[in-house]
């Protein structure tokens, strides 16, 4: 008798499982659903490279840069947001980076937009590196992002909005 309510309660169970309805909490959301592990203080999270010259980027040195804070609206999850900034133009110093060099931005999935240093700056290009106040996870699009202003001409240009940005190169 006890051998059959242990088969019953077992094939309740599995019956259960794979019958029960799965959700998951980022259903609606645009970045991606899978969870990764913020990176170390020390970790490269970002490089930007032209010719044998590449910039590697921790945490703590983007937290380090001279930043500032904007409010935007965020096309892709359709809402207003504040992000902590670096001008891209910045990154593009550092590594040599300069008016007709063709910019490949390439994200964590491989996702890449191509344009010029200058485009990227006549646009007012920014490196989100925080949203409202905290470090942006990988699931929302982390740890870095390209943002634009409301007044920038490619603030609805969303090809150029690149997420989890993991580089960027000249071509």
């Amino acid at each position: 008798m006890r051998m059959k309510r242990i088969m019953t309660a077992t094939l309740i169970a599995m019956l259960l499982i794979t019958t029960a309805p799965v959700t998951f909490a980022a259903d609606n959301n645009p970045y991606g659903t899978s969870t990764v592990d913020p990176a170390g203080p020390n970790e490269v999270i970002f490089k930007v490279s032209k010719g044998g010259r590449e910039v590697g980027f921790t945490v703590s040195r983007l937290l380090k840069m001279k930043s500032s804070t904007i409010s935007i609206y965020e096309p892709f999850i359709k809402k207003r947001q504040t992000f902590t900034v670096v001008p891209m133009k910045n990154f593009f110093a550092l590594a040599g980076i300069s008016g007709k060099d063709k910019v490949i931005t390439t994200a964590l999935n491989d996702y890449t937009y191509t344009n010029t240093a200058s485009k990227f700056i006549e646009a007012g290009a920014f490196i989100a590196i925080k949203r409202n106040g905290a470090e942006i996870s990988y699931d929302q699009g982390g740890p870095l992002r390209i943002v634009f202003s409301d007044k920038s001409k490619w603030a609805t240009y969303l090809d150029a909005w690149n997420w989890s940005l993991a580089s960027f190169s000249v071509k």
